[in-house]
């Protein structure tokens, strides 16, 4: 298992801090350079202080021929999903986008806000035999 980052939660691109009671949006993203192991773990971003999620969707390119990627709220170490939203996507066809289903809104809905950033991710639940392409994720958040 590795941990890998995009450049949000590397904090080369700033995560956006909604200013009033309006929803906040961000697409985050991830390029490959290498296949993918099953338990990586993409660090995409991080809800701000004193917010919760609203809804995700999860995009990315043909990603080989076999597959699938998880999304939710990363542990404190950074090694698995402490809450997961989106559960076990098949990302082995072009082109494929999936958002956040009952389940996933149900989780997201029951996170309370803390004072501290709280890290998101996705995680390789099967393998993938792609060794290019681009993950991203559409994280929806809001003031709590």
């Amino acid at each position: 298992m590795a941990l890998k980052q995009s450049l949000h939660a590397l904090g080369t691109i700033p995560m956006p801090l909604p200013t009033g009671p309006g929803l906040c949006a961000v697409r985050t993203t991830y390029t490959l350079t290498a296949d993918l192991a099953v338990g990586d773990i993409l660090e995409m971003g991080f809800i701000p202080a004193n917010c919760v999620p609203v809804d995700l969707i999860l995009d990315s390119d043909d990603l080989g021929t076999t597959g699938t990627l998880s999304v939710g709220l990363l542990n404190t170490g950074k090694t698995d999903l402490d809450s997961t939203w989106l559960a076990a996507s098949d990302v082995n066809t072009a082109a494929t986008a999936y958002r956040a289903d009952a389940a996933g809104l149900l989780a997201m809905s029951r996170i309370s806000a803390t004072n501290t950033q709280r890290p998101y991710g996705v995680k390789l639940a099967t393998d993938t035999t792609a060794t290019t392409g681009t993950v991203g994720l559409t994280l929806v958040y809001r003031l709590a």
